[in-house]
């Protein structure tokens, strides 16, 4: 279990306020909150990319920091944040040898990965001249020839077309039923629901909700309407603007 405790960072106001919840193994957590209310900025916190000034990230009860606890947990980035120079086999190497995997073992786990996700033909190409929906599946090859035991994905199907994205769940359906524990953002709720068992909910830097789900009887969208933040309300505004303009 990767717990969070109370992990805050502030800079001219709070990003992180007293953040605290757990990803539990097994689990499918949804991690869920408007733009700008700390999720990206957890994730930051989770992988050490986020100078905290306080509270601490464990993994089955040790500092996730040490004793390279952090090649437990593989992060899907979003597209624009990979080297697209590089060729998609090279790339994948490159974060094997980084995670300390042996070349055998690597060769024997992208051969499978790259069959399986019908990655074999592209395997010399460079990133960049890959489609979005086969950059994504060139992402996935990068984690899954690790079998990490926790994967975070932060918006992995943003921007790729209906078959890449079915494409896409169903390989995280797979994860899941194998036990592989799961942290997923997506502001599309419908691909959450499918799948989530376990809810988190921040607003504006604090997490103000953490439960067991069940998709089967609950919902997302209106677990969040009751949670997420003011909003501005748009159509006063907009009749005061255009009053007297407008029949």
């Amino acid at each position: 279990m990767i717990e969070l405790k109370n992990v805050t960072r502030e800079v001219g106001g709070f990003l992180l306020n007293k953040v605290s919840f757990k990803i539990k193994k097994g689990s499918v957590v949804a991690f869920v909150g408007d733009n700008g209310a700390g999720k990206t900025t957890t994730i930051k916190a989770l992988f050490g990319e986020l100078k905290l000034d306080s509270g601490q990230i464990t993994i089955d009860g040790e500092n996730i920091f040490k004793n390279n606890n952090l090649r437990k947990v593989a992060f899907f980035p979003d597209s624009n944040n990979v080297p697209m120079d590089l060729s998609l086999k090279d790339y994948v190497y490159y974060l094997c040898a980084a995670n300390g995997i042996s070349k055998k073992e690597t060769k024997k786990n992208s051969q499978a990965v790259f069959k399986m996700l019908g990655l074999e033909k592209f395997a010399k190409r460079k990133l960049a001249q890959l489609s979005a929906g086969w950059k994504k599946r060139a992402i996935m090859a990068s984690i899954l020839v690790r079998t990490p035991e926790y994967i975070v994905l932060d918006e992995p199907t943003a921007n790729v077309d209906v078959e890449a994205k079915l494409s896409f769940m169903n390989i995280l359906h797979e994860l899941q039923n194998i036990g592989v524990t799961i942290l997923i953002t997506s502001h599309i709720l419908e691909e959450l629901q499918e799948m989530a068992n376990y809810l988190v909910l921040i607003n504006e830097g604090e997490i103000v909700y953490e439960n067991k789900f069940d998709n089967k009887k609950e919902s997302i969208a209106e677990i969040y309407k009751r949670y997420r933040s003011k909003k501005v309300d748009k159509e006063t505004i907009l009749n005061s603007l255009y009053s007297g303009k407008v029949e």
